[in-house]
């Protein structure tokens, strides 16, 4: 069971699937109960006289609201007396469904309409969470785990938030690739990683190429780029552009989209050369100045 003090209450307070425990050291947020319990259960609350009341387990069906409902739900559709076609389901066949809810959530998300938006989180969130149990049904991990990995994570990350430490001369994204490293320096079979690593190879090209740009230029890696003839500073005239750019290479007989994902394996190999390179030297990638880090980029060229 939880013990909660009213005073304390808040979204993030309490798991219904327990017993918990209100302490009435202050009028509850009935807002916050409502969210969970249904009304029979909050009957006579606010008048109540005792020290405490107790509220009793919710049955995850009937309380929907919380994340630990949701894992529960995948959990009985994967019970044997469960769904058919959840059963049958495996990380391989669901992999579609899990790409196709990113992208479907990113298309509400660029709709601006928030009530969509809330439905495809909600989708791509079941896919997290029937992933996790199949991870569970493996001996692998369960969805405390991959919560647990990602508040240390998330935690771990943000020192000037959580700790109380001040930036040391560095912005927020050098720190962020420090402390990357300080991890992948601690296991041992990824402190080879490159920073450019963690980018999907399966992102499409476009993707990918701003992905990869964006992680180098967290340690001031800008390679030298081809002049453009004119100043693109219109959002509209670089889709013009970029469109051009895919009928000139299909003019010429070429794919576009594979023209630029092997410009991103070779940009990706160039960058593990600069980071070997630093190893070598026993320096850290931000350490290097912009005119050092240019002389690096150029020095591992090939």
């Amino acid at each position: 069971m939880d013990i909660i003090p009213a005073s304390a209450l808040d979204r993030h307070s309490f798991v219904t699937l327990r017993t918990v425990i209100l302490v009435l050291d202050a009028p509850p947020d009935m807002a916050v109960l409502r969210r969970h319990y249904p009304e029979a259960a909050l009957a006579g609350l606010q008048q109540a006289d005792a020290p405490y009341v107790i509220l009793p387990p919710i049955d995850p069906i009937v309380d929907l609201s919380s994340v630990s409902a949701i894992t529960r739900v995948a959990e009985r559709l994967r019970a044997p007396d469960g769904c058919p076609w959840d059963r049958e389901q495996t990380h391989a066949s669901l992999r579609p469904h899990l790409l196709e809810e990113a992208y479907e959530a990113l298309e509400a998300l660029d709709s601006g309409d928030m009530a969509r938006l809330r439905d495809e989180l909600g989708d791509l969130l079941f896919q997290i969470a029937i992933h996790a149990q199949l991870a569970y049904e493996e001996g692998a991990f369960d969805i405390a785990d991959v919560a647990r990995r990602l508040g240390e994570k998330l935690v771990r990350r943000h020192p000037h938030v959580f700790a109380g430490t001040e930036l040391r001369g560095e912005d927020l994204l050098s720190q962020w690739e420090r402390i990357k490293r300080e991890e992948r320096e601690g296991e041992p079979h990824r402190a080879t990683e490159s920073i450019v690593s963690g980018v999907p190879k399966d992102l499409p090209a476009l993707f990918a190429a701003d992905r990869l740009q964006e992680r180098a230029a967290r340690v001031r890696l800008l390679p030298p780029r081809i002049e453009l003839p004119v100043d693109v500073d219109d959002p509209e005239f670089l889709g013009e552009l970029l469109f051009d750019l895919v009928a000139a290479a299909r003019e010429q007989g070429f794919d576009a989209e594979s023209a630029l994902r092997e410009a991103n394996e070779r940009f990706a190999a160039h960058v593990g050369r600069v980071e070997e390179r630093a190893r070598a030297e026993s320096r850290a990638l931000e350490s290097y100045s912009a005119d050092e880090m240019r002389r690096l980029w150029d020095e591992t060229a090939r």
